[in-house]
């Protein structure tokens, strides 16, 4: 179906005075039905850090809290657009993000008819926005977001704490090497659940995704702990089954 677009920004003729506020974008499809008037991308990004699971919200001119995102522009895919705004606010070129939900109720954005494609994204705890609206919030404490972006965020910890423990969706956090302990506060912060350490220790290596490196670190006091990484840095599930985890 062709499109044809109608809003205050591309009009041939700009009004003679401003109005305010200013109408909703709207578009038409060749059929004469309502269409969309943009699409949209927003993005979730989360992080742990001492112990608390985060996500990046950026502060709107408004003094809106919101995620990060944008529109799809022409020449790119909503993927694509996905990956240059998760760049733009972090830095970060190599970070795996999947595809989380549409969202498209006509009413979500106040400019206009607005679908997002969201997407979900882990990264590693050292990871500072460029951006300098943005900042880490926390993911579950927090003053209300913009939009709808807050049943994206609760869409994303769903995604997250439901593939916790059968995939490696955690490896975006730990890409490197880490301690079963550090692996621990991890997946305590995103599953809101403080589990047993020996259990724990007993159950993530029971899945299959982790693997000992050989190497050991050595902390505050103790002996040495062993050193671990994902065997997989792509999405990848575990054994077909989930283990029982005790808290």
């Amino acid at each position: 179906m062709g499109y044809y677009w109608h809003n205050d920004k591309i009009m041939s003729r700009a009004p003679s005075k401003p109005t305010s506020p200013k109408p909703p974008w709207t578009a038409t499809n060749s059929a004469g039905y309502p269409a969309p008037a943009a699409l949209a991308v927003d993005v979730v990004v989360l992080t742990v850090r001492d112990h608390k699971l985060l996500a990046l919200a950026l502060e709107r001119p408004d003094g809106a809290l919101a995620l990060p995102g944008g529109f799809v522009a022409q020449t790119e895919s909503p993927e694509g657009t996905a990956t240059r705004k998760l760049n733009e606010k972090t830095g970060l070129e190599q970070t795996y993000v999947e595809q989380l939900a549409t969202f498209a109720d006509p009413q979500r954005d106040p400019r206009g008819w607005i679908p997002t494609i969201a997407y979900l994204a882990l990264v590693p705890a050292d990871t500072e926005p460029t951006d300098p609206g943005a900042r880490w919030i926390n993911s579950t404490s927090h003053r209300a977001l913009a939009f709808d972006h807050e049943q994206i965020l609760r869409t994303a910890l769903d995604r997250v704490r439901g593939k916790l423990w059968w995939s490696n969706i955690v490896v975006g956090i730990l890409p490197g090497e880490f301690t079963l302990a550090d692996a621990r506060h991890v997946y305590s912060a995103i599953a809101d659940n403080d589990y047993d350490a020996g259990t724990f220790a007993r159950d993530i290596r029971a899945t299959g995704l982790v693997t000992a490196t050989g190497s050991t670190r050595q902390d505050t006091g103790g002996r040495p702990a062993a050193l671990y990484r994902f065997t997989e840095h792509q999405p990848e599930w575990g054994a077909g089954r989930r283990k029982r985890v005790r808290t």
